[in-house]
């Protein structure tokens, strides 16, 4: 469910990149005599791959967040198995879970499931930090 719904985010953010590719590279490329596809490959993709690469992880970071949509569509089933083709929970789903009904504040669930938003939480900062820093260090100036 998550795949599909950004798949649109991704697309949309990586066409922007792509159209931010100056046209003065273009037409270089095409003064030296490149077809449009070798421009597209050796030009126009080298110089937003940095940008589609942000995109990307971006969008992961974006789904990591979003997962009560899946909580909800899946009806809170909190499932784990070792077989990777099936169904498996979220982490959103085992905080939803340790959360419902009237739970003590200091009682073992919650701080559990406080756990679980921290190691969230940091996972969807990691995953941020990492794409500025591919973004800065790839990032190159034009014009």
């Amino acid at each position: 469910v998550m795949g599909i719904m950004i798949i649109p985010f991704v697309s949309s953010l990586s066409d922007d990149v792509i159209n931010a590719v100056p046209q003065s590279l273009r037409d270089g490329s095409a003064g030296l005599g490149a077809t449009k596809s070798e421009t597209i490959r050796k030009v126009v993709l080298p110089a937003a791959l940095p940008g589609i690469v942000s995109a990307m992880l971006l969008a992961v970071s974006r789904a990591i967040g979003e997962t009560m949509i899946v909580v909800m569509a899946a009806g809170l089933a909190a499932n784990l198995t070792a077989n990777p083709l099936e169904a498996v929970t979220t982490v959103t789903v085992q905080i939803v879970t340790l959360l419902v009904g009237d739970q003590e504040f200091d009682s073992a669930k919650t701080l559990a499931a406080f756990a679980l938003g921290l190691v969230l939480f940091c996972i969807t900062l990691t995953l941020n930090i990492v794409a500025l820093r591919v973004v800065q260090k790839y990032r190159e100036q034009y014009d």
